[in-house]
């Protein structure tokens, strides 16, 4: 019994294709060889996928601790933007209350604010004061949960062991 030669049958390559094109189609499809560039996103790949693994698995326990799995940065730069809005929807939420209170009390005293004044509160600042009171109240709420999960972390708690 001789053994048999089987023959790799090449794979199909457009002869069109520059040089180095085709040989890097050639190792790819017959030889399975990938570029540098291709085993790293694939080791890339893996990897996130074993990450990703592992938060499922920390998710699916009852003492899973959210904080603990957004980065430093992260938490800073939520904790930032949340209280600068807060501070910024603060400020304006009370300078359109202060100008709603001028406006009404020049309509009050008969003395009336200039007319580009009178008509910027009436047409911008009053149809816009319930809604910035809203995203006041947004700001407020999400700060105030965000720092309630921070607080209730693990990373957060005393203890001695």
């Amino acid at each position: 019994a001789t053994p048999k030669i089987v023959k790799k049958k090449h794979p199909a390559v457009d002869p069109k294709l520059p040089v180095e094109q085709r040989t890097k189609l050639i190792l790819r499809e017959q030889y399975g060889m990938r570029s540098a560039e291709e085993q790293l996103r694939e080791e890339a790949k893996i990897l996130q996928r074993e990450k990703i693994e592992k938060m499922k698995v920390a998710a699916q326990k009852e003492d899973f601790d959210i904080i603990s799995v957004i980065p430093a940065p992260l938490l800073t730069a939520i904790d930032r933007f949340l209280k600068a809005g807060l501070a910024i929807t603060t400020l304006l939420f009370i300078a359109a209350g202060g100008a709603i209170t001028a406006e009404a009390w020049s309509k009050a005293s008969k003395s009336p604010l200039p007319g580009d004044i009178d008509q910027f509160i009436v047409n911008i600042v009053e149809p816009n004061f319930t809604p910035c009171l809203l995203v006041l109240l947004g700001f407020s709420v999400s700060l105030g949960i965000f720092a309630a999960l921070q607080l209730g972390s693990s990373g957060s708690q005393y203890r001695e062991d």
